[in-house]
């Protein structure tokens, strides 16, 4: 059997390596296509906190990690904030009772009324809202491109989970919310 050409043997060399760059650039711009398609935008937000506002149920806990990365130090917070009418009535950081609404103080003594000085509206999913707003417009007024990604509960809009990295450093902060519906003054029937 005679050999190839020099000259076909040559531009199979040229094909390999062209289609080997096509992949090479195929395989950097597949992250960068999808990191920018799951990047926070503010009408995300303004959509899910009208959801939230449409939805909002008067009775809920909410519980969240918040895990916040600075360099090679981590630090994990958890909390627990309990809303009844509309209103944060208690909030809990890592076990540390942090509020209590001031008419709950008064049947639990002088020094749980002493923690009602805190801003309730600090707490409960409508804080998460004014943080996520406040970054994203600290990144905007910053020309930095930070990245940010949230998912919002389809019916209510409240945000499950969140994460945010400074670019160019390790700063890092992830959230991660449960939120259940209470109904409050309703017994549980016997059976």
């Amino acid at each position: 059997m005679p050999a190839a050409p020099a000259s076909r043997r040559s531009r199979l060399w040229i094909v390999f390596f062209v289609a080997l760059a096509v992949m090479v650039l195929f395989a950097m711009l597949v992250p960068i296509v999808y990191n920018l398609s799951i990047q926070l935008r503010p009408e995300q937000v303004a959509e899910a906190q009208q959801r939230w506002l449409d939805n909002t149920p008067a009775n809920y806990d909410l519980e969240y990690l918040v895990r916040t990365m600075n360099g090679d130090q981590e630090e994990e917070s958890t909390y627990l904030v309990q809303v009844r009418g509309g209103q944060v009535v208690l909030a809990v950081c890592n076990r540390d009772l942090v509020y209590v609404d001031p008419s709950l103080a008064l049947i639990a003594g002088l020094s749980a009324l002493a923690l009602s000085s805190e801003n309730p509206r600090q707490f409960g999913v409508p804080a998460l809202f004014d943080e996520i707003e406040a970054r994203l417009h600290e990144d905007e007024s910053a020309g930095r491109r930070n990245f940010a990604t949230a998912q919002f509960d389809p019916k209510d809009g409240h945000p499950f989970h969140y994460v945010r990295r400074v670019a160019g450093t390790k700063e890092r902060v992830e959230w991660n919310v449960k939120l259940t519906l209470r109904a409050v003054g309703v017994l549980p029937r016997a059976e």
